[in-house]
């Protein structure tokens, strides 16, 4: 069993769709000056009033090829995904850690620049797909913005939010080192070229794998890549997953791996308290409040 647990937001879906039908067919790339005379003028200055001004970071959605990867060809995020996304940023992500750490904690510790490509990136030498990157702790790329589904929020958890959240540990992090004695969980098993080959799930599927992740004690196949991966996806997890899904699998994970997971949450939790009093409980809580409660006429509302 995959998690399944798909809910379907009615009002939300009908409030997307309605923000792009009005798009104008075709691509987004950078302008070369702002113009007040383009279709992305009134969006621009939206989005300045409510990422550049309030938390000094610069919402990219026009493609730019130096920002980008020269090793992968990519796609520009059609305008009411860029739309849709940014929205649901300000809601899901932004004053969910200005509720929970304050105002000022993604001002002072968040990227300082959000990239949105509309394209996977994919490397089919090694079947792995990236869905997001950290760049020199200041800037975040996030992927397939164009295939998002508005109306599935575990899809949207996999592909977007926990990216945000994983990617965003990452930097945090990086200002302050992690505790060195989580490598020592479970050490043996780390494997960045095999990673791939594990599933997260304990159902047979079309992979090929020597083991499951949870049951060696990792929250996905990719926090078993490398300990620094595995640290953030233990938070990014925690953070996005619906309490069901969280229970299931610390249950599927037998004792073992159980009790390495709840190692490395607590872990986690005690370091992102003592280094940047931020409480991961309560992030949880209040991101799961937030899931449960979308809704596409109160975010529009909200976010002027």
């Amino acid at each position: 069993m995959k998690y399944a647990k798909y809910i379907t937001l009615a009002l939300l879906a009908i409030g997307f769709a309605a923000c792009e039908k009005d798009e104008i067919e075709g691509t987004i790339f950078i302008d070369p000056v702002e113009n007040p005379d383009t279709y992305t003028y009134e969006f621009d200055q939206w989005l300045k009033r409510n990422f550049t001004d309030t938390y000094n970071v610069e919402f990219i959605y026009k493609l730019d090829d130096n920002s980008t990867d020269p090793n992968y060809n990519v796609v520009p995020v059609r305008l009411g995904m860029a739309d849709t996304l940014a929205h649901l940023s300000l809601y899901l992500w932004y004053d969910a850690y200005k509720t929970v750490v304050g105002p000022n904690f993604l001002v002072q510790y968040g990227p300082k620049m959000i990239q949105l490509i509309g394209s996977a990136l994919i490397n089919a030498a090694q079947g792995t797909e990236k869905l997001g990157y950290a760049e020199g702790g200041i800037k975040i790329t996030l992927t397939k913005i164009n295939s998002l589904d508005t109306a599935k929020v575990d899809e949207m958890n996999e592909e977007i939010f926990k990216t945000m959240h994983h990617e965003f540990s990452h930097i945090l992090h990086q200002q302050k080192t992690y505790p060195k004695e989580f490598e020592t969980i479970t050490p043996a098993d780390y494997d960045p070229s095999g990673w791939q080959y594990r599933e997260d799930d304990n159902e047979p599927d079309l992979w090929k794998r020597e083991h499951f992740a949870w049951e060696m004690g990792y929250v996905s196949c990719y926090g078993s890549s490398e300990a620094h991966e595995d640290f953030v996806e233990t938070i990014a997890n925690y953070i996005v997953q619906p309490d069901e899904n969280w229970q299931y699998m610390m249950d599927h994970a037998g004792k073992k791996g159980a009790t390495a997971i709840q190692r490395k949450l607590d872990m986690c939790r005690t370091w992102l308290k003592e280094q940047y009093n931020y409480d991961l409980d309560a992030m949880h809580v209040e991101v799961q409040k937030r899931q449960n409660n979308l809704d596409w006429n109160m975010i529009m509302h909200m976010y002027k």
